[in-house]
C-alpha cells in the first residue's frame, strides 16, 4: 500500500537525519516508525509469550532480570574461552 503525508519541512528533515542515522532510506523509516505505532499495546507480551509470562510471576524486577541475564552471557563467554584454551 502506498500513502503520502506532507510533512513541515523541520519534521521532514528531522525523518530524513534519523533515516540516514539508522541506515535506512526515508520511506522505509517511515514506514517502520508507523508500523511500530499502531502496534498493540501488549505487543511485547504477545511477542514474548510464555517466557514472558514466566518473568512476570517470577516477581523480580527488570533490573533483576538484567543483571541475571548479563552474569549468564559473561559465564557462557568464560565457558567458551576455557573450551577454546583461551
Amino acid at each position: 500500500m502506498s500513502v503520502t503525508v506532507s510533512l513541515r519541512p523541520d519534521t521532514e528533515k528531522r525523518l530524513q537525519e534519523q533515516a540516514r542515522a539508522a541506515g535506512l532510506d526515508t520511506s522505509t523509516y517511515a514506514a517502520r516508525l508507523l508500523e511500530q505505532s499502531l502496534l498493540p499495546d501488549n505487543w511485547l507480551e504477545e511477542l514474548s509469550g510464555e517466557v514472558g509470562k514466566r518473568f512476570a510471576a517470577s516477581g523480580i524486577s527488570e533490573e533483576q532480570l538484567e543483571e541475571d541475564l548479563e552474569k549468564a552471557k559473561h559465564e557462557m563467554r568464560a565457558e567458551r574461552r576455557r573450551r577454546q584454551g583461551l
